[in-house]
């Protein structure tokens, strides 16, 4: 059988979702505001939120905003999806109001996907080809209502880490109160949290590329200091961590 390079690792980050396959996982506890799907190659994924239950299986469902950490001791492919551009996967992963083991056919069907990939995991296409199948696979649940056309404005400004926030919120016609109230609603976390989510996602990618503290300022945090801090506390990484055992490919 052809055996995952254990040496090697990759990781995928497009608009809509994050895919990684490592060798193996251990983070701390964080919570993401996205909605994450773990499936283990050999062995089961082990989930541990707030109250400190755990939650086992081959893949398992986290919703997004949910306070956990993650244990999986051989190779795990590791997805994350925008709530936003994919509302199908997250109103999935909100279905049983709390992490959960995914079973029976679709649990097969989503580890039977990563096992024909073993050998190739590492490679981008691959990756990617993988996180747009499973999202595939969920198409068919019910998803979430429609966000406001206000918010969505707010969303997709929002995307430019270096927007001016307030300037953002104006623009909208309505007051910060009204505004924050229906965010809330409709995304799960404040209009600050989200930018701060954001600014993490463009700093993460750009590690790729640049040293930490550089990505951090092109992401507008005030400095290293301050992504680190958010990245241990939304990813369960520091940012070191990510590149070296994360984003190596």
């Amino acid at each position: 059988m052809e055996r995952l390079n254990e040496s090697r690792i990759g990781a995928v980050h497009t608009d809509a979702f994050a895919v990684r396959a490592s060798t193996s996982t251990v983070s701390t506890f964080h919570a993401q505001h996205g909605a994450a799907i773990l499936v283990g190659l050999d062995h089961d994924v082990t989930v541990t939120v707030a109250d400190r239950e755990h939650v086992r299986g081959r893949v398992v469902v986290v919703p997004p905003h949910l306070p956990h950490a993650v244990v999986s001791p051989g190779p795990t492919l590791g997805l994350l999806y925008d709530p936003e551009r994919a509302p199908h996967v997250a109103g999935y992963s909100r279905s049983r109001g709390g992490a959960f083991p995914l079973e029976g056919r679709l649990a097969a069907r989503f580890g039977a996907a990563m096992a024909a990939h073993r050998a190739s995991l590492p490679r981008p296409d691959v990756l990617d080809g993988l996180a747009r199948e499973y999202a595939t696979w969920l198409s068919k649940e019910p998803s979430r209502h429609a966000l406001d056309r206000r918010v969505a404005q707010v969303l997709e400004a929002l995307r430019d880490p270096t927007a001016d926030r307030r300037l953002v919120v104006a623009n909208t016609g309505l007051s910060q109160a009204h505004l924050q109230a229906l965010f809330v609603r409709d995304v799960g976390l404040p209009i600050r949290t989200f930018q701060l989510w954001r600014r993490l996602l463009v700093a993460v990618a750009a590690l790729a590329r640049l040293d930490a503290t550089s990505a951090a300022h092109a992401a507008g945090f005030a400095d290293l200091a301050h992504f680190s801090r958010t990245s241990r506390r939304m990813l369960g990484y520091s940012p070191t961590g990510l590149r070296d055992n994360l984003l190596q490919a």
